[in-house]
């Protein structure tokens, strides 16, 4: 944290007092009127002082990893002034201002609301969150275009890639976090990984002593659960946080469909049933503890994560594929160590490192010899409902990352990035134990190393990088034995590539912002593309990464008008280029499955806009929309198998792919009423719509009259939030899809009908 201490003339005032209330925090200004003070990240007072001028006191926050810089603290002489005016940006307005295309999510606007990570997203220009279901159910996060694994999710600059399937967006309750940063095409080097096309960045809460609980319930028998807090002492820096969260849901809601008459196999008459085998039921608790605010670390904290989930299976990657037995389970333990020391050795030089070592175990069970279908009919099979199984994945991963840096000058700094990720598997079944697949290695080791040189001055910024990939991976391929019985074997994958790129950002005019960057980038394969998942998705040992050529051209301009009136319009288009571009493939014949292909050439033209309007902070209307053509540009494509390699003509050229929309946005608008029954309570009205216009899930080019048609979405919703005594209590009660639509994502899967889900919410902080 950087400042300026002046008096109301503007004159730097030197050796006055400047410290963080309730810590070990203090400087006195230089002859020049500056300080800086070191502390781990959180909100504080800052507390300055000097003889003969009145106390002040102001607000403040610290996030790790950047430098929170407050401008001027103008102190008055008058010494019955109790204010202190401070100038500078809030931290989510630094980060917006910086040359990557970034969007920040505010999540202490949503903690008194009944709205959940993934639906506050995805109201987001640019993003569309396909769920497969309700609560738990497997989602696919798409961003300009890069879906799936081609977007990376970090918790606090970690990446998540394999932390269990109980710590993902749609799980996560929105008061663990404190803003979600969404970065679009170049990442800052401190997000140091392989993404293809951009990231989410979730950075959880940093109070130092605060307690929030809540509580929810709604329809089809959901009930979500969250405790945060926090406690440090100020005197010797302890300082233990804790994170707890729990969610069920029945799912048990109503779905059109034609069932198959397990008798004939025919399709009888549509007809609206219940979904029967849906429960999902998770929980997670993080607990942290250490030392914040010494001499040898800003922070250093040393915790564990334990999370599981129990999922029933109710469908296939299709409505027509039915289960009632079919269950999935999930267990992580996670120990983990954090630590941050600015200014290490030498004034400028910070320090920030990461490490875990992640141990899951995924259960697929299928052992019940039934098939069933939508009436909740029977008929006996031999074995299993699709295959049996009880396939038991150990999954462990070790993971280190640091983030080196140092600030040459005040407006120059370097940093370097390092992630290292050793993911090994190990997988056995009672059903099977004699599979010999089980034998061969499963492994996937990762690095990535990040150059980075950023410029950061008054009106601009700008960062040049270079990145080096790496990847060491295990695994194993069928091959011909002479015998017609293919055999495995196995095989090694080596490679690293080279990445680069730049990002530029200035004010033209005092408003109105423009930014620009590059990258030419790589992403390396992840387990479950090349190991598969045991249960839907077939390993593909053979896969290649992916590469991308990324431009971003956009610009933002705000105007504030007398009476509290403010507008705020950005605008970006985006441009991409991707070589060998993996997609998850669904295969048309039965059984159907999936896995994941490259696809050689993908070249994506997109532009979204966001306009957005508020007034006084009581009311406010926005808008967004994005279209993105994603057009298939490989002329050829070949097959290898057994028998050799197959080239043929690519009848996809020219044309979209399919099962990715292409045209959406969302609209929104709401009022508060403040002092409404007492002072500080606050009533607000909110209403939101969001569209998707209709597109292909399979190649529309492909035969006539083709019907695989996700139809468009128009989903309605409603929200009424009240809060007591500046937020201490909450009550929301919120209606998600109001008008009882027929909504659907991927492969038509059916999502709920109409919602309903109220959530009470107590918080106490110091």
């Amino acid at each position: 944290m950087a400042g300026k201490v002046t008096d109301a003339r503007n004159k730097a005032i030197a050796f006055a007092n400047v410290l963080l209330k309730g810590t070990q925090a203090a400087a006195q200004t230089n002859a020049d009127g500056d300080f800086t003070l070191s502390a781990p990240a959180g909100d504080y007072e800052l507390v300055v002082s000097f003889v003969g001028y009145s106390t002040k006191t102001a607000q403040i926050q610290i996030v790790a990893g950047r430098t929170t810089h407050l401008g001027a603290v103008v102190l008055s002489g008058n010494l019955n002034m109790d204010e202190v005016l401070v100038t500078g940006k809030t931290q989510n307005t630094a980060i917006k201002e910086e040359g990557f295309n970034v969007t920040v999510l505010d999540a202490k606007k949503l903690y008194s609301t009944s709205a959940d990570l993934n639906q506050a997203l995805n109201r987001t220009t640019g993003i569309r969150i396909r769920e497969e279901g309700g609560l738990g159910s497997n989602f696919s996060f798409s961003l300009n275009g890069f879906s799936g694994r081609q977007v990376k999710f970090f918790l606090d600059g970690i990446p998540m890639d394999n932390f269990g399937s109980s710590l993902t967006l749609n799980n996560l309750p929105v008061t663990m976090a404190e803003r979600v940063e969404v970065y679009k095409g170049v990442l800052p080097n401190h997000l140091g990984a392989d993404a293809l096309g951009g990231a989410v960045n979730i950075v959880t809460r940093d109070n130092p002593n605060f307690l929030d609980l809540s509580y929810g319930f709604g329809s089809f028998n959901t009930h979500k659960a969250s405790v945060n807090g926090a406690f440090t002492n100020p005197k010797s820096g302890l300082t233990l946080r804790a994170n707890a969260f729990y969610n069920y849901s029945d799912n048990n809601y109503k779905v059109e469909v034609r069932p198959i008459n397990l008798s004939t196999g025919q399709r009888e008459a549509a007809r609206e049933v219940e979904r029967f085998h849906d429960a999902y039921q998770s929980g997670t608790l993080q607990l942290e503890g250490g030392v914040t605010g010494k001499k040898y670390a800003d922070r250093l904290l040393v915790g564990v994560i334990v999370s599981g989930n129990d999922k029933d299976i109710q469908t296939g990657v299709t409505m027509d594929q039915v289960f009632g037995a079919r269950t999935t389970r999930s267990a992580s333990v996670i120990p983990t160590l954090k630590y941050r020391k600015t200014n290490l050795l030498v004034p400028g030089l910070d320090l920030s490192l990461y490490t875990a070592y992640n141990l899951t175990q995924n259960r697929f069970v299928d052992t019940t010899r039934l098939r069933y279908n939508w009436n909740q009919e029977t008929i006996a099979t031999s074995a299993a409902e699709l295959t049996r199984t009880q396939l038991k994945n150990r999954d462990n991963e070790g993971l280190v990352t640091a983030n080196l840096s140092y600030a040459v000058t005040p407006a120059h700094s370097l940093s370097f990035n390092y992630v290292l990720a050793r993911f090994g598997r190990k997988s056995s079944d009672v059903e099977d134990p004699q599979n010999v697949t089980f034998r061969y290695p499963q492994a996937l080791n990762k690095q990535v190393m990040g150059l980075a040189w950023q410029v950061n001055r008054k009106r601009f910024n700008a960062t040049a990088f270079s990145k080096l990939y790496v990847l060491d991976a295990s695994s194993f391929q069928q091959v011909p034995d002479g015998t017609g019985t293919p055999g495995y074997q196995a095989i090694q994958t080596k490679t690293n590539h080279l990445g680069y790129g730049a990002a530029v950002a200035g004010f033209v005019l005092p408003r109105l912002q423009v930014k620009a960057s590059y990258e030419h980038t790589y992403r390396l394969p992840e387990a479950i593309e090349l190991l598969g998942d045991g249960l839907y998705v077939r390993r593909n040992s053979a896969l290649k990464p992916e590469t991308s050529n990324n431009v971003n051209v956009g610009a933002s301009y705000a105007l504030n008008l007398r009476q509290g009136h403010q507008f705020a319009l950005e605008a970006n288009y985006i441009f991409r280029n991707s070589g060998d571009y993996i997609r998850l493939d669904q295969q048309q014949t039965q059984p159907i499955d999936r896995q994941y292909i490259n696809m050689g050439d993908v070249v994506t033209n997109g532009v979204e806009a966001d306009l957005r309007y508020s007034w006084r902070n009581k009311f406010q209307v926005g808008v967004n929309l994005t279209y993105q053509s994603i057009v298939d540009r490989e002329e050829f494509l070949s097959s290898t198998n057994l028998t050799g390699t197959t080239v043929y003509k690519n009848l996809g050229y020219g044309h979209r792919i399919p099962n990715m929309p292409y045209l959406f946005g969302n609209a929104e608008v709401g009022y508060s009423f403040t002092n409404l029954g007492a002072e500080d309570n606050v009533l607000t009205l909110h209403y939101s719509l969001n569209y998707v216009e209709e597109y292909y899930f399979t190649p529309q080019h492909l035969g006539a009259n083709n019907d695989d048609v996700i139809p468009r979405q128009i989903a309605h919703n409603a929200m009424v939030n009240y809060t007591l005594q500046n937020g201490k209590y909450g009550l929301s009660l919120e209606c998600r899809n109001l008008t009882d639509s027929n909504l659907f994502d991927n492969y038509l899967l059916q999502k709920p009908g109409r919602s309903f889900f109220l959530r009470a919410r107590y918080f106490i902080g110091k």
